[in-house]
């Protein structure tokens, strides 16, 4: 590794190891940082400004990890690295070693992440160009990240830089498993809501064969579902979202909410009962295991930063003589219910209202279906319509991530197209079909046929502006 230039400053229990003597006074502002889990700073130095990250070593693994090798140092050998086969990322400044912690000292590069800019801006075909313009370079270079989300890729102007690199490797061979990783970390969060059209461009940009591709598209599945997977086997312990204490876990922004007074009961049966409070609902649930399967969803749709589903604040766990419940958002006054709303106000929408509804419903569902999200009760009170437009996802214990199947897929239409008002007109009912299910590769004529056989066969039921409503088809 590049050491020349290096000095050895001790500070505390830390040894730094600095490009310039200046840096003391900006490292001293981590003394006694040493016992948090991560450390994340931007102080002024020199008319700019630089970074300091730590990095703390838990259990036995991490404490061998530390001895030989500390991700505060390996970050600065491999920045260096970079640098030299000109790969643009922070310039590295300096490392420290404490007892169970390193650190980086780095340029700080004022931008973006590119997930953000690419969410945020109209012009995606230039992010997406860029993007595959930088894996094409580490491709060349032999370089693999191994943790190539798109939040560790910043944009300033129109030049992208890598950070977090302590698990970069550059290699001497670089083979197709190498390339298909860094490709699939890329597009992994963000490949479910870009279009079939913006997929082609940046495989065109990127110049990689059909082959390859396909493979790409197989992990990227994969990877969606071992990211799932790990978020929920996280969703009751300490985390930078989460706070463990006492059998309550809480979402860290919303420590000063959820506190009011009890209201009333609005729901009650044997599954569940849903409490109003003066500033938030509980949903208390009879069984823990709808209970644990419910917040682990919650948790999901928060690291995935989603307003699909209510916004939950903590989880209060069963005890012996209680039940556990989960404390959310009250919807009660910002919307109404799918099948009320029909009830309600279709008869008085104008032709293109009607239009617009439908597309903005059926625009709603497929961006969920195309996360691979589907939920086992679509029925319209599920779907909570909100008064200023769009809509959320009730009942989040019956959500379900992974592909959306055609089976599951007929099951979701035929339960909604049986728990919304008959008079629903079937120009209406048809266009909304066609609308959602343009985003599957299926026989649409034969899975039309099916959900109208199936939805022939049943009543209509629904809870409408007078109470429960049950009808027969025309």
């Amino acid at each position: 590794m590049m050491t020349e230039g290096l000095k050895r400053y001790s500070l505390g229990v830390t040894d730094w190891y600095l490009m310039e003597e200046g840096l003391k006074v900006v490292v001293a502002h981590l003394a006694g940082k040493d016992k948090e889990r991560r450390y994340y700073g931007t102080f002024d130095y020199q008319g700019g400004r630089v970074f300091i990250k730590s990095f703390l070593e838990a259990g036995f693994a991490g404490r061998i990890r530390h001895l030989f090798a500390p991700r505060g140092k390996r970050e600065f050998a491999i920045g260096n690295r970079l640098a030299a086969l000109s790969i643009p990322t922070p310039a590295v400044l300096g490392y420290g070693i404490g007892r169970n912690s390193s650190s980086i000292i780095e340029e700080y590069i004022e931008g973006q992440s590119l997930l953000d800019a690419i969410k945020k801006t109209s012009d995606r075909d230039t992010l997406f160009s860029l993007l595959a313009g930088l894996l094409a370079q580490l491709t060349i270079k032999h370089v693999r990240h191994n943790d190539l989300h798109l939040d560790n890729v910043l944009i300033r102007g129109d030049k992208l830089y890598l950070i977090d690199l302590h698990k970069t490797k550059v290699k001497k061979y670089f083979h197709e498993d190498d390339e298909v990783s860094n490709v699939t970390h890329a597009l992994g969060i963000i490949y479910d809501d870009i279009s079939e059209r913006e997929r082609d461009y940046f495989f065109h940009v990127f110049g990689c064969s059909e082959t390859v591709r396909r493979r790409i598209e197989r992990e990227i599945a994969t990877l969606r579902k071992e990211w799932v997977a790990s978020k929920k086997d996280r969703a009751f312990k300490n985390t930078s979202l989460l706070k463990a204490h006492s059998g309550e876990v809480r979402i860290r922004d919303s420590e000063e909410m959820a506190h009011g007074e009890f209201v009333a009961t609005l729901k009650k049966d044997k599954k569940v009962r849903v409490d109003r409070f003066s500033d938030h609902i509980r949903k208390v649930y009879r069984h823990g295991r709808r209970l644990r399967t419910a917040w682990r969803n919650h948790v999901v749709f928060k690291y995935l930063e989603s307003a699909a589903v209510p916004r939950p604040f903590y989880v209060k766990l069963p005890t012996l003589f209680s039940s556990g419940y989960v404390a959310m958002e009250d919807l009660g006054h910002k919307g109404i219910e799918l099948d009320r709303f029909l009830d309600v106000s279709y008869d008085g929408m104008t032709y293109p209202e009607k239009r617009r509804f439908v597309q903005e419903l059926s625009l709603f569902l497929g961006a969920i279906m195309r996360q691979r999200i589907s939920h086992r009760d679509m029925k319209a009170c599920n779907i909570f319509t909100l008064h200023e437009g769009g809509f959320v996802l009730l009942d989040v214990e019956d959500i379900v991530f992974g592909e959306v199947e055609e089976k599951a897929l007929k099951r979701m239409l035929v339960q909604l197209n049986t728990t919304v008002p008959v008079r629903i007109a079937v120009r209406d009912r048809m266009r909304f079909f066609l609308k959602l299910t343009s985003w599957f590769k299926i026989d649409r004529r034969r899975l039309f046929g099916d959900i109208r056989e199936e939805s022939l066969a049943c009543e209509i039921v629904y809870e409408g502006a007078s109470g429960l409503k049950k009808e027969r088809w025309h």
